[in-house]
């Protein structure tokens, strides 16, 4: 994808040549339509000419509670061009897209690969005109409250473990993480038999911070043993919108992650990790790289690390745009040149996962979280957070709030003390309507949820999942359909096709839910898509098709209401028609 990408911006119109496409083919020996199967599945790749610099506006939850159809507006005010349009001097050519992973600065766009948040129609005017005189007015600004350029909320009374370091040890230098004791955990690991690293992780209670929350040190103990290749595999493929953590991890303190996957591949002994990072985290990208450079300068990685007789080295690969390789087979699919189709389990990935041999994949925050227990010990990881799920958690806040960004708190803190304590509150005396935990694939949380614990475990008993640990906040000026909308659109727009619930199913209940939008929509649809999604949670092949019952079904225990409202044609919503005009009005995806 690397060589992709580079061949799409050097063209100068953000386009694949077809011809170029044609020699790649040759040249590595495979099928053109291999080539052109790949890169039609990945929404970063285009074979048709575009502009010089590409817009891509995203749309998802947090920008779209925070106005992404006000920045449509200003920028096709400003270029006079329309979605899926470029201007006529093939400087500017406009698409939606959906997170971009900056979701406590929305609403949000992307330039070509720089990053733009905070967005007001007086600052697309500012930037747009800086692109023109050829300098770039790059993004600054963090959050509502300026607090660094880390996203990261300045709050003591949270519980720091994986952000203790965070604006502390400079993430472009080797030295400044190692004199703040960086990889002595890893010194320590290679002293100990791996089998005592693994009951140490499973001791800690470590579960999957990626969403799953499967135990970290159970699915070490599943890789396949024997003289063959294993792989530790990072999946940072961070695409679940309102999820922002692991791109300040990867940013900020990107040793962190090297040191935690070579202990993991100790233990496992695996010879070769890869982290997989999406397209969009340029950043993240770029800093990564120089950590792994400069980690093989110091014969941290490489060839008997660290005077060992342990080898181990790390590559990344990166994403061209697809939400569905965050499910792990899909990634694995995508890291070897195909389409990121989920694949059939069994077999795991720990039996047969890259190259049909033995990987294990985790989580940044999961894998980062390894060297902390391996340096203070099981006891101490668990002395926080819930019995069943140990440790701390990183919630990423966005949406209606007066602070939002990125805190670290004890696993299962409750909605209200996000809300209150680091969220600071609705801005402007705003009441407070719902909450979805969990990015798009979560549920809605109403005001009687407010003290539920929000760990692994507790909100599935609520019908609503953790995940990644977003917490999207919507005020009473939120229209209930109008979100739901724009979440049913981004699965259709995710759906990869493979399976026929899931390609059809998508489709379907986006279809649905522009009926309530348009008003066109009687009281028997509501029931309709619950049972669309129904059929679809037990028939698709992955969690992208299995998801979307969840914020339906939540959504219509608290709002059923604004439902049965929006099924009369004389009802008015101007949020509804803003986005069916907006959004739903051109192309450019």
């Amino acid at each position: 994808m690397l060589i992709l990408r580079d061949l799409e911006v050097q063209s100068g119109k953000n386009m694949l040549d077809i011809q170029t496409l044609r020699g790649v083919a040759e040249e590595m020996n495979i099928p053109e339509s291999d080539v052109a199967g790949f890169v039609g599945f990945y929404t970063m790749f285009n074979t048709k000419p575009r502009a010089k610099f590409l817009i891509r506006v995203c749309k998802s939850g947090p920008c779209h509670v925070m106005g992404s159809t006000t920045i449509f507006d200003a920028i096709q005010k400003h270029l006079g061009i329309g979605i899926g349009e470029g201007t006529k001097d093939g400087m500017f050519f406009l698409e939606k897209c959906e997170c971009l992973g900056v979701c406590s600065v929305a609403p949000a766009m992307m330039i070509n690969y720089d990053i733009h948040g905070n967005l007001t129609p007086k600052r697309i005017v500012s930037i747009l005109n800086s692109y023109k005189k050829k300098k770039p007015s790059l993004m600054e600004d963090c959050g509502k409250e300026v607090e660094g350029k880390t996203c990261v909320i300045n709050e003591p009374r949270q519980t720091k473990r994986l952000l203790e370091n965070i604006g502390v040890v400079d993430p472009l230098r080797i030295d400044s993480y190692i004199g703040k004791g960086g990889y002595e955990s890893l010194k320590k690991s290679l002293a100990m038999d791996p089998s005592k690293i693994i009951d140490t992780v499973k001791d800690s209670g470590l579960r999957g911070r990626g969403g799953a929350g499967f135990p970290a040190g159970m699915k070490w103990s599943f890789v396949g043993k024997g003289p063959v290749q294993k792989y530790v595999i990072c999946n940072a493929d961070e695409g679940e919108p309102g999820t922002f953590k692991d791109r300040i991890l990867m940013e900020e303190n990107p040793h962190l992650l090297i040191e935690g996957m070579a202990i993991c591949g100790f233990a496992i002994d695996a010879s070769l990790g890869y982290i997989y990072v999406r397209g969009e985290y340029r950043r993240s990208i770029e800093r990564l790289q120089v950590a792994i450079d400069q980690a093989r300068k110091k014969g941290i990685l490489g060839k008997n690390i660290l005077g060992s007789k342990f080898s181990f080295d790390v590559i990344i690969k990166e994403g061209g745009g697809a939400y569905v390789c965050g499910e792990e087979t899909s990634l694995i699919n995508s890291m070897e040149g195909k389409r990121g189709y989920p694949r059939f389990k069994p077999p795991f990935p720990g039996g047969a996962g890259f190259n049909n041999l033995p990987s294990n994949v985790n989580n940044v925050e999961t894998l980062m979280s390894v060297p902390l227990i391996i340096e203070k010990g099981a006891g101490w990881y668990k002395s926080v957070g819930q019995p069943n799920c140990s440790g701390t958690k990183l919630y990423c806040l966005s949406g209606k709030l007066n602070r939002t960004g990125m805190v670290e708190l004890p696993m299962g803190a409750t909605l209200k003390e996000i809300i209150n304590v680091y969220g600071k509150g609705l801005p402007k005396g705003r009441k407070f309507k719902f909450a979805q935990v969990g990015g798009s694939a979560g549920g809605i949380l109403g005001k009687d949820l407010m003290d539920l614990p929000l760990d692994i475990d507790q909100p599935m008993k609520q019908g609503v999942t953790l995940g990644s640990g977003v917490v999207l906040v919507c005020d009473e000026g939120t229209c209930s359909v109008d979100f739901l909308l724009q979440i049913l659109s981004f699965f259709e727009h995710e759906s990869c096709g493979q399976c026929v619930p899931c390609r059809v199913g998508t489709a379907h209940l986006h279809h649905l839910a522009r009926k309530f939008a348009s008003r066109t929509a009687v009281p028997g649809d509501i029931d309709l898509m619950v049972e669309k999604a129904t059929v679809m949670k037990k028939a698709s092949l992955c969690a992208l098709g299995q998801s979307p019952i969840m914020p339906i079904t939540t959504m219509l225990k608290y709002f059923r209401k604004e439902f049965l409202q929006h099924c009369d044609p004389k009802h008015k919503c101007p949020q509804c028609d803003r986005s069916l005009s907006r959004y739903y009005a051109g192309g450019g995806h």
